[in-house]
Protein backbone atom coordinates (compact mmCIF):
# COMPACT_ATOMS: atom_id res chain seq x y z
CA UNK A 1 0.00 0.00 0.00
CA UNK A 2 1.55 3.92 -0.64
CA UNK A 3 0.67 6.24 1.41
CA UNK A 4 -1.71 7.53 -0.27
CA UNK A 5 -3.69 4.42 -0.21
CA UNK A 6 -3.30 3.86 3.74
CA UNK A 7 -4.53 7.57 4.04
CA UNK A 8 -7.31 6.82 1.63
CA UNK A 9 -8.38 3.10 3.45
CA UNK A 10 -8.44 5.62 7.01
CA UNK A 11 -10.53 8.53 5.14
CA UNK A 12 -13.02 5.28 4.30
CA UNK A 13 -13.04 4.67 8.01
CA UNK A 14 -14.07 7.88 8.99
CA UNK A 15 -10.98 9.46 10.17
CA UNK A 16 -10.44 13.12 9.10
CA UNK A 17 -7.12 14.71 7.74
CA UNK A 18 -7.20 16.36 11.67
CA UNK A 19 -7.92 12.96 13.48
CA UNK A 20 -4.86 10.85 10.98
CA UNK A 21 -2.75 13.82 11.97
CA UNK A 22 -3.54 13.50 15.66
CA UNK A 23 -2.82 9.61 15.78
CA UNK A 24 0.15 9.55 13.58
CA UNK A 25 1.85 12.82 14.09
CA UNK A 26 2.14 13.25 10.43
CA UNK A 27 0.71 17.29 10.08
CA UNK A 28 -2.47 17.74 8.35
CA UNK A 29 -0.77 19.70 6.18
CA UNK A 30 0.84 16.74 4.91
CA UNK A 31 -1.76 14.47 4.89
CA UNK A 32 -3.27 16.80 2.51
CA UNK A 33 -0.07 16.98 0.56
CA UNK A 34 -0.02 13.01 -0.03
CA UNK A 35 -3.71 12.89 -1.26
CA UNK A 36 -2.54 15.42 -3.90
CA UNK A 37 0.72 13.73 -4.55
CA UNK A 38 2.74 16.25 -3.83
CA UNK A 39 4.28 14.47 -1.18
CA UNK A 40 5.55 11.01 -1.28
CA UNK A 41 7.31 10.30 1.77
CA UNK A 42 7.19 10.52 5.55
CA UNK A 43 9.73 9.83 8.59
CA UNK A 44 10.00 6.44 9.54
CA UNK A 45 8.40 6.98 12.76
CA UNK A 46 5.55 8.65 11.55
CA UNK A 47 4.75 5.83 8.45
CA UNK A 48 5.18 3.23 11.44
CA UNK A 49 2.27 5.08 13.36
CA UNK A 50 0.40 4.96 10.31
CA UNK A 51 0.58 1.26 9.42
CA UNK A 52 -0.42 0.57 13.61
CA UNK A 53 -2.96 2.71 13.21
CA UNK A 54 -4.40 1.03 10.12
CA UNK A 55 -3.77 -2.41 11.48
CA UNK A 56 -5.82 -1.50 14.68
CA UNK A 57 -9.10 -0.45 12.39
CA UNK A 58 -8.12 -3.56 10.26
CA UNK A 59 -8.44 -5.79 13.16
CA UNK A 60 -11.73 -3.86 14.55
CA UNK A 61 -13.21 -4.55 11.61
CA UNK A 62 -12.61 -8.32 11.26
CA UNK A 63 -13.95 -8.38 14.81
CA UNK A 64 -17.35 -6.35 13.68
Amino acid sequence: MTLKEKILFLRSNGYTQQKISEETSITQSSVSRILKETQQSVQYEKGKALDLLIEKISKSASII
